[in-house]
């Protein structure tokens, strides 16, 4: 395995590599995620294409080895226009053999420049037993702001998160 990668936005026609990563994602670490691997599985590569954002600020970026789809992270600006001046990182995911490989913390550092284009503060959440992630997101300069308790219930099991926020300069023309 090379150490080398590169980090694009998807687009519609990366529907099959993003849905196998997607759901080995919500397999692999369903605590991770709002959605799940039954709720996705059904979905058509129609349906997936469809929501990859084309154009706007709202992106998914990969990240690939070759031609080989390794690692995700979504980014969404809130849409009412009181919170417009906010966006969202997502569904950040790395395949376990590419971890330790810098790969989650370029994908985070693409949606930090990305978002800083669009917003003024980026929000995330993460999983409290997601050492890994959370010393990544509190590295770039992500600050906690809460626990969600009970965030996510995968079978019976409860899963809280921290609440995340990272400032970003004003953009430009905004």
């Amino acid at each position: 395995m090379s150490d080398s990668f590169s980090i694009r936005p998807l687009r519609p026609s990366d529907a099959p590599a993003y849905r196998d990563l997607r759901l080995e994602a919500l397999q692999s670490s369903p605590e991770a995620f709002g959605s799940s691997y039954e709720e996705e599985a059904p979905l058509s590569l129609e349906t997936i294409a469809a929501r990859t954002p084309t154009s706007g600020p709202n992106a998914i970026f990969g990240a690939f080895a070759a031609d080989v789809l390794i690692g995700m992270a979504g980014f969404a600006v809130y849409e009412r226009l009181k919170t417009r001046h906010k966006g969202v990182m997502w569904g950040v995911f790395v395949k376990p053999e590419w971890r330790k490989q810098r790969v989650g913390q370029a994908l985070v550092r693409q949606v930090i420049d990305h978002a800083s284009r669009h917003v003024i503060m980026l929000e995330a959440a993460v999983g409290l037993t997601n050492e890994s992630a959370r010393r990544t997101y509190h590295g770039l300069g992500f600050k906690p702001y809460g626990i969600e308790r009970k965030a996510i219930r995968v079978s019976d099991v409860f899963h809280d998160e921290e609440l995340l926020y990272l400032d970003l300069p004003q953009p430009k023309g905004a």
